[in-house]
């Protein structure tokens, strides 16, 4: 379970990094008692510009073919955090990502231009990953007490890389309610969906096992599963293994499930729309008592600003990189967002 190095937070550690910017308004800060909101974003590949010899991060240095610079690095901040302040009226209470380097990205990000007036905690830990990218949860800390509580390893059965991304399992408490968290971001399908299939069976084992210890202790809990999957709601690792499917049909309820269906999506693969990303809350989050989620909340956050349409008319989301051009954008996989009610 790897508990005994999975607890990295922040508060007003770096409150001395915060720097003034005149012609960006302080973000708007959740008060509404009623309810809490919840991101979740695969931010694409937020590397920093240092060369570390641990990982293969090395396309992502200013000398490599993509010229990966301090300013193109900081752009991606700013960006970042346009994206997440267009989210809703108030910046979210918990923040999911994944594609992140290292702790020092995201020490970074809360203190750029777009997060200004926020004081996020950061949960982080750094994955086996062989190109070193993480998850992470970032916080307000005001109205959310988060811990990691465990970090879910997977040895993949598929390929040449055998290590993959951890999951983080994070539980608390929001307005005296107990609030389970994992963030996910599990195996590409590289060299093929069918392929590359068994190492994402292989993470939706890991992590079934894990929710179903949670809801063995307490069949009430609330649990949140969030993350880019990098499988539809109707394939195995999700509808069979994890047993997230539409409203009340499973031991999950899938809340991207009729999203699917009805063919919207966060992620464009050759002009199809499809939700890698994706929500997943046990019974306890849809019954009405506690913390719910709010009916009609969940959404992919899709403005006009965040996408880019090419010479064919085929709209996609507008990502940093294609390849080695660089575009300057967002990401190539867009956010979803929820809120819950609370009690």
């Amino acid at each position: 379970m790897l508990r005994f190095f999975a607890f990295i937070s922040t508060t007003a550690l770096f409150s001395s990094l915060l720097f003034s910017c005149s012609d960006v308004k302080p973000a708007m800060v959740n008060n509404d008692s009623k309810s809490l909101s919840v991101m979740f974003y695969n931010v694409e590949n937020l590397f920093d510009t240092s060369d570390d010899p641990a990982i293969n991060d090395d396309e992502f240095t200013p000398g490599s073919e993509k010229a990966w610079t301090k300013e193109r690095y900081n752009q991606k901040l700013v960006n970042i955090g346009k994206v997440v302040r267009a989210c809703d009226t108030f910046m979210p209470d918990i923040i999911g990502l994944c594609e992140i380097e290292n702790l020092q990205v995201l020490k970074d990000l809360i203190v750029s231009e777009n997060f200004k007036g926020t004081n996020y905690s950061i949960l982080h830990a750094d994955s086996p990953d062989d190109r070193g990218i993480d998850v992470a949860i970032l916080f307000n800390p005001s109205r959310v007490k988060l811990e990691v509580v465990e970090l879910i390893k997977s040895t993949l059965p598929s390929g040449d890389r055998p290590n993959t991304r951890l999951v983080m399992h994070a539980a608390g408490e929001v307005s005296g309610q107990p609030l389970h968290v994992y963030v996910n971001h599990w195996p590409s399908r590289s060299g093929g969906q069918l392929e590359s299939e068994p190492n994402r069976l292989t993470v939706a084992n890991n992590v079934k096992n894990s929710v179903e210890s949670v809801l063995m202790l307490d069949r009430n809990a609330q649990i949140l599963l969030m993350g880019d999957f990098n499988d539809y709601p109707n394939d195995k690792s999700i509808r069979d293994v994890l047993m997230a499917k539409n409203a009340n049909e499973g031991m999950l309820t899938n809340l991207m499930w009729m999203m699917s269906k009805n063919g919207e999506g966060s992620y464009n693969y050759k002009g199809e729309w499809g939700c890698l990303d994706q929500f997943m809350v046990s019974k306890a989050l849809t019954d009405g008592q506690g913390l719910d989620v709010v009916q009609n909340s969940v959404k992919i956050i899709k403005h006009d600003w965040m996408m880019y349409t090419n010479d064919k008319g085929v709209t996609s989301p507008n990502r940093t990189y294609g390849g080695n051009n660089y575009y300057g954008g967002f990401s190539d996989h867009l956010p979803i967002f929820l809120k819950l009610q609370m009690p």
